[in-house]
C-alpha cells in the first residue's frame, strides 16, 4: 500500500531529540497505519542513532511505517540541503517536514490527510504557530511531486527563510495552489518584508485558515527576536529572502534591486564569519590544503566561469610580473579550471552557495578572509583583464604595491583599455592561441559627439569632470554605444573589513575611506588589457556571450544589456567600425600619464598635451601644475 503522507525527518547530532519524540509521534499516529511513514535521514550514518532506532523501532521499521536512510554528513549544517534529501525517498503523495524536536498529534494528522482530500492533492500548508522562533516555522506539508519540482534552495546561506522561499516558490509555480494557514494571512503576511514583496508584485494568495490542532510544542524554541542581532543570522535572513524575492520577482528592476540587497547580506555574513568558517560556508571542501604565501609575491583573486581560451597566456602573465598563487573561483566552467590550468599554485575554489550575480564579492571576500593576513597586497581580476606595471613604477606587481604604501594608499587605481586588432590585420576568427599578437592596439580617438557620454550618470560617476580620459579609450562605446565603466580596484591591501564591488569597480572598507575620482589620474594608476572584445570575432565565444547575456543571475541589468549590445551586431560591421577609428599599439607607459588623454587625435587640447609632455620631460615641471 503507497503511504499518503511522508513525515521526514532530518537528524545530525540530535539524536536526544529524537529519543524524547519519536516514541509519541509513532504510538499517537498508529491508527493510520501504513497510510503514514516517518522517515529518518541519519547524516553521518550515526551508528548511535541507528542502533537506537533499530534496537527500539524493530517493528515499525518491518511494517515500512518507519524508514531509515543514511546519508552523508553535512558540514556546516545546511537545512535546504537537509531537507532536500528525501527527494528520493518520499514514497508518498505528499511531503511533510518535521525536525527531530517536533510533535505530531492524530488530530493534526487527520487533518493534514482531510484537507488532501477536499482540496485533491493541491494544496500547501505552513504548520506555522505565528510565533517566530518557537520551531513551527519550518514545517510545511505539499504535494510530493511538487516538493521535488521546486524543492529548497540549495544555493542559499545554511538557515533562515529556507522554507518561506519554498513556499512562494511552490506558490509561483503553481498559482491555483490552496494556500493553508493557522491563523489569516499566514506567515506571508505576519513576515512584512515578504508581505511588502507579494504586494509590489500584485500577487494575491488564498489563504485558507485552519485550526492549530497541535497537542504540544517544540522541545528546543528559540527567544523572541532571535535573529534581530546584527550579526550571522540577520545577515543569512537578508541574503536568503532577498535572493528568494529576486528569483520569485516578475520586472527586471524588482530583481535588480533585490539582487542588490542579497549581495550586501552575503557580504554581512562574511564579515561576520572567522575565516575557517568563511571558507566552509561559502565553498566546497577544497582539493589540497591552503598554501603557505611568498613574501615576494602578490596572491591574485579571481572568479571566473568559462574563459577557458584566455587562462594560460593569463596565467603566465601574472607569473611572469611576480604574481602568485591563483586561487580561483571556478563558477561551474564546462571545462574546469582543474583541468585548465593543473599547476601547483593554483588553488580552486567551488562555491557551494549563491550565484556570480550575487555572490562574486562575498566568495572572493570569503577566499581572502581564509587566505590573507591582515596588511597584505593582493590581486583582485577578472580572466580576460591583463594588468601592467608601468616603467614608472617598476618590474613587477610587488613594486607596484610598494609604490601604493609608500604613497600612503591602500589600493591602487586601474584603467581598462579595450584590446583591438591593428587596422591592417582583421582577425581570424578564433580567439584561441593567438589573440595577445592579433590584438594589441587600442582605441585612442577623442573625435566624435561626446555629449552623452559626458552625461551619463555612470561615466559621471566613474570620473567625473574628467571622463575624457575614458572617452578616448572606450571602444565598446563607439562599437555598440555602450556604457561601461572603465575604472577598476586591482590592486589592494587587505582587511578584514574589506568590501569589494561586483565588478571592482571600487572598494570600501569599513572606515568609510571614499575612491575619489582624483585618484584615477594619479601616477599609481595600473593599465590594464583587457580583452573581452576578442570574443567579438569568436563564433563559439561569442554564442557563449549571447547566451550569458540571457541570464538574469549572471550579470547587473546594465552589463547584461551591455552584453546584448555588444552580440546583436555581426562581425563585419564591427570590423568597418573598427576601421574607421584612430587606434594605436598598446604601451602601459602611455596610459600612466595621468594627462596622456590630451595627445589623443581629436582632443582640443591635443597640443597643448604634447607640449605639457615635452616640459616635463626636459624641466621637470609638474604636470598637474600646468593644468
Amino acid at each position: 500500500m503507497k503511504p499518503t503522507l511522508s513525515y521526514c525527518i532530518p537528524v545530525q547530532n540530535r539524536l536526544a531529540e529524537l529519543k524524547a519524540t519519536l516514541r509519541q509521534n509513532l504510538d499517537a499516529n498508529r491508527r493510520f497505519g501504513q497510510a503514514v511513514e516517518f522517515v529518518i535521514a541519519n547524516f553521518g550514518s550515526d551508528t548511535a542513532l541507528e542502533s537506537h532506532v533499530r534496537t527500539n523501532f524493530a517493528s515499525e521499521l518491518a511494517s515500512g511505517r518507519v524508514r531509515f536512510v543514511p546519508v552523508e554528513r553535512l558540514d556546516p549544517w545546511h537545512f535546504g540541503r537537509a531537507k532536500n534529501v528525501f527527494r528520493d525517498h518520499v514514497a508518498a503523495e505528499l511531503y511533510s517536514s518535521l525536525d527531530a524536536d517536533n510533535f505530531v498529534s492524530a488530530a493534526e494528522t487527520q487533518q493534514i490527510l482531510d484537507l488532501h482530500a477536499e482540496h485533491k492533492g493541491r494544496l500547501l500548508i505552513h504548520h506555522f504557530s505565528g510565533n517566530w522562533g518557537d520551531g513551527t516555522c519550518g514545517r510545511i506539508t505539499l504535494p510530493a511531486d511538487l516538493y521535488r519540482s521546486v524543492g529548497y534552495d540549495e544555493r542559499a546561506l545554511p538557515r533562515q527563510y529556507d522554507e518561506m522561499d519554498l513556499i512562494l516558490s511552490a506558490l509561483r509555480a503553481e498559482p491555483g495552489l490552496a494556500y493553508v494557514s493557522y491563523f489569516p494571512g499566514g506567515a506571508l503576511r505576519k513576515s512584512k518584508a515578504t508581505a511588502k514583496f507579494l504586494r509590489n508584485e500584485g500577487v494575491g494568495i488564498d489563504c485558507r485558515p485552519v485550526a492549530d490542532l497541535r497537542t504540544a510544542k517544540p522541545l528546543n524554541p528559540k527567544q523572541k527576536g532571535y535573529i534581530e542581532d546584527g550579526g550571522l543570522l540577520e545577515a543569512m535572513q537578508r541574503f536568503n529572502r532577498s535572493s528568494s524575492f529576486a528569483k520569485n520577482a516578475r520586472s527586471s528592476d524588482g530583481k535588480e534591486r533585490y539582487f542588490a540587497e542579497a549581495m550586501t547580506g552575503a557580504q554581512a555574513a562574511v564579515q561576520t564569519l572567522d575565516p575557517a568558517a568563511a571558507l566552509q560556508c561559502f565553498f566546497e571542501p577544497l582539493a589540497r590544503p591552503l598554501p603557505r604565501l611568498d613574501d615576494g609575491l602578490v596572491p591574485v583573486f579571481a572568479c571566473v566561469k568559462d574563459d577557458t581560451f584566455v587562462f594560460e597566456e593569463w596565467y603566465r602573465h601574472y607569473r611572469r610580473i611576480g604574481c602568485g598563487p591563483f586561487f580561483i573561483v571556478d563558477d561551474g566552467s564546462a571545462v574546469p579550471v582543474s583541468e585548465t590550468l593543473p599547476y601547483p599554485d593554483v588553488h580552486v575554489l567551488t562555491p557551494r552557495v549563491g550565484h556570480y550575480r550575487t555572490c562574486k564579492a562575498a566568495w572572493l571576500m570569503a577566499a581572502m578572509k581564509a587566505v590573507l593576513p591582515q596588511g597584505r597586497w593582493t590581486l583582485t581580476v577578472d580572466a580576460d583583464e591583463f594588468v601592467d606595471v608601468p616603467s614608472s613604477l617598476g618590474r613587477s606587481m610587488a613594486d607596484a604595491a610598494a609604490a601604493a604604501e609608500a604613497a600612503g594608499q591602500s589600493w591602487a587605481p586601474g584603467l581598462l583599455v579595450d584590446m583591438l586588432p591593428a587596422p591592417s590585420d582583421q582577425p581570424g576568427g578564433t580567439a584561441r592561441g593567438s589573440f595577445l599578437r592579433e590584438f594589441d592596439h587600442h582605441l585612442f580617438d577623442g573625435s566624435g559627439d561626446k555629449a552623452a557620454y559626458q552625461r551619463n550618470s555612470s561615466i559621471r560617476w566613474a570620473f567625473g569632470r574628467h571622463w575624457r580620459a575614458s572617452y578616448c579609450i572606450d571602444a565598446r562605446y563607439r562599437l555598440a554605444g555602450t556604457f561601461d565603466v572603465l575604472r577598476k580596484v586591482p590592486l589592494v591591501r587587505y582587511s578584514h573589513d574589506i568590501t569589494l564591488h561586483h565588478g571592482f569597480h571600487d572598494v570600501a572598507f569599513s572606515d568609510a575611506t571614499k575612491t575619489g575620482r582624483e585618484r584615477w589620474r594619479s601616477p599609481l594608476l595600473l593599465p590594464m588589457r583587457h580583452y573581452k572584445l576578442v570574443k567579438l570575432f569568436d563564433t563559439r565565444e561569442r554564442e557563449r556571450m549571447a547566451e550569458h547575456a540571457k541570464l538574469c543571475f549572471i550579470h547587473d541589468s546594465k552589463t547584461t544589456a551591455n552584453l546584448r549590445e555588444l552580440v546583436a551586431g555581426d562581425r563585419g560591421r564591427d570590423w568597418d567600425k573598427l576601421h574607421s577609428l584612430y587606434t594605436v599599439p598598446y604601451d602601459p607607459d602611455r596610459l600612466s600619464d595621468p594627462e596622456f588623454f590630451r595627445d589623443a587625435p581629436g582632443e582640443a587640447a591635443a597640443v597643448t598635451g604634447l607640449l605639457r609632455r615635452a616640459m616635463h620631460a626636459l624641466f621637470g615641471v609638474s604636470q598637474t601644475s600646468l593644468r
